[in-house]
């Protein structure tokens, strides 16, 4: 990776704020006019970071109150790139097929891949889960 901070570091961070609930240590991390995409959402699902991605930030944790971020691996990229395996999750608000019942703690596989800008700021987050255990959650509670 070059020219920019410790990319490895910041996405710890930025981990680390979605694990506590911190949605604005999160949006603290990205530049202005970040993008990203939920790719489950849709192959066009690109939205800006700010008042996107940020309401999917938010709302996870009140469907999930003890909603949690569990760094897998990280795996540097060409130039400012890092890719994330992240167990994501908590106690479900309602069963989600062949992965966990109502009020049993579970976590869902998710993949980012994390570009940064020069300045050390997230410009674009993309993220890939299984969509059928999201849908059960947000079908639920959200």
């Amino acid at each position: 990776m070059s020219n920019n901070p410790d990319v490895k570091s910041i996405t710890q961070r930025f981990f680390a704020s979605y694990n506590s609930h911190d949605v604005d240590g999160m949006l603290a991390l990205c530049a202005d006019g970040a993008q990203g995409r939920y790719l489950p959402y849709g192959k066009n699902s690109v939205m800006p970071v700010r008042s996107g991605l940020e309401k999917i930030w938010r709302g996870f944790p009140k469907a999930v109150p003890d909603f949690g971020v569990e760094i897998i691996e990280m795996i540097p990229g060409e130039e400012n790139t890092i890719v994330v395996q992240a167990l994501l999750g908590g106690t479900m608000p309602a069963d989600v097929a062949g992965l966990v019942k109502k009020g049993e703690v579970g976590r869902i596989a998710h993949a980012y891949i994390i570009r940064y800008n020069r300045d050390g700021k997230i410009s674009r987050l993309d993220c890939y889960w299984d969509n059928t255990a999201i849908n059960a959650i947000k079908a639920s509670a959200l």
